[in-house]
């Protein structure tokens, strides 16, 4: 599933472009993580991968193929991965499992399966409420096993920490959690929601002091899911890590969700963010596609001229604001001590301003330029996307103004 520029938005897609966004990532970086885990697997002691989609329908696709559901998309993955490293002498066992809940999509789910499972990925299906079938979802991924979680509920309230412990406990396994924000941000100053959302917090917040610049109160609460998440999935010296996508309203300029992916590998989150990187100007463009399509509603003598798919949308800290708060994050990092930049450290410092790579990149460049950071491994000069070599552990030191 790639993006085609020529197309901007597919026509099993039109009304609901946040849905292809989302599937586009999860193609890009499923398939990533697939190349990486298969090769290493049995160096890593897995014994197979395993896909894992908790909510799976298929929805708003009547397709034949659905092939713009994460059914398809992510079946077509693993049976290429799998027959791509076979083909390199890396035999891996892959196998998907599928989890529904309605009837109807349940009963098309199974049906499809049947008849379009590959011949190299077992799938099965699991029949029920997600909440109510963790244990038979952990059931069908033994010990030795790697394990892909795909939690994209239309809801909030199933994305409770407490309700995923059982599975964020669960050694060798990585996340990609939708967490809705837009229908979080409505419910959580509603006293009959109050339970409900100190449980999706897993504290009891202050809601009255809640940031009231929109943008400062998504980032408030969004830092206080992930920071759970991340507690609930940190077991014993295995810390985890999360990032996370914004994905945009196709036609309105708000927050539809945040992907909050979660792990317990560095790298993970490094191919994550780059990943999220390189969508950030196809989510423009499909945006403006969709806006030029609700204002024109059908029109077809209008055109597309006016669509910049280079154009990056706005995070919560942008321009020279955000470069100068990564500036202070290195800083804050860093040392008149010299430091390793290793690729759990990169990733921490990721984590902790939900920046591109390259964007962390860029800013201590200009901390090397203004000559307050010291690449002591760096014999040249580099561009800004390469200004330290984490996986090489190249040390950084802080050049201390004397007074």
């Amino acid at each position: 599933m790639k993006f085609n520029p020529h197309e901007i938005i597919p026509t099993a897609y039109v009304g609901r472009e946040q849905a292809y966004i989302k599937h586009l990532l999860l193609d890009g970086y499923l398939e990533r993580l697939l190349y990486i885990v298969g090769w290493s697997a049995n160096l890593l002691g897995h014994d197979e991968i395993i896909f894992v989609d908790c909510f799976a329908g298929p929805w708003q696709d009547e397709s034949n193929d659905l092939g713009s559901t994460s059914i398809a998309i992510s079946m077509n993955l693993l049976s290429k991965v799998q027959y791509a490293l076979k083909a390199v002498n890396k035999p891996v066992k892959f196998r998907a499992v599928y989890v529904e809940k309605n009837d109807q999509a349940f009963a098309r789910l199974e049906s499809f399966l049947s008849k379009n499972s590959p011949r190299n990925v077992p799938t099965s299906a699991i029949h029920g409420d997600f909440t109510e079938r963790i244990p038979d979802i952990l059931a069908r991924c033994p010990a030795k096993s790697f394990a892909f979680f795909f939690i994209d509920p239309k809801g909030w309230l199933t994305v409770k920490p407490e309700i995923l412990q059982p599975l964020l406990a669960r050694p060798r396994s990585e996340f990609l959690i939708n967490f809705m924000y837009d229908f979080v941000n409505r419910a959580v100053s509603m006293d009959a929601q109050r339970e409900d959302i100190d449980a999706l917090f897993d504290q009891r917040l202050d809601l009255n002091n809640l940031p009231t610049d929109p943008q400062h109160r998504e980032r408030h609460l969004l830092e206080h899911y992930r920071a759970a998440l991340v507690t609930r999935a940190s077991v014993g010296k295995a810390s985890a890590f999360s990032g996370y996508v914004t994905i945009l309203d196709p036609t309105a300029d708000r927050t539809k969700y945040h992907l909050i992916y979660l792990t317990r590998h560095p790298k993970g989150i490094l191919e994550f963010m780059k990943q999220s990187e390189a969508l950030a100007g196809v989510q423009n463009a499909v945006r403006t596609a969709a806006k030029f399509k609700k204002k024109t509603q059908g029109d077809t003598t209008g055109d597309l001229f006016g669509i910049d798919a280079t154009q990056v949308e706005p995070s919560f800290v942008n321009g020279n604001d955000r470069l100068k708060s990564l500036e202070n994050l290195w800083l804050e990092r860093l040392s008149d001590n010299p430091l390793a930049i290793t690729e759990s450290i990169f990733a921490d410092l990721i984590c902790r301003s939900n920046c591109f790579p390259s964007e962390l990149q860029s800013a201590l460049k200009t901390l090397m330029e203004q000559n307050q950071v010291h690449n002591l491994d760096a014999t040249t000069s580099r561009r800004s996307k390469n200004v330290v070599n984490y996986e090489k552990g190249e040390k950084l030191v802080r050049r201390i103004a004397q007074e």
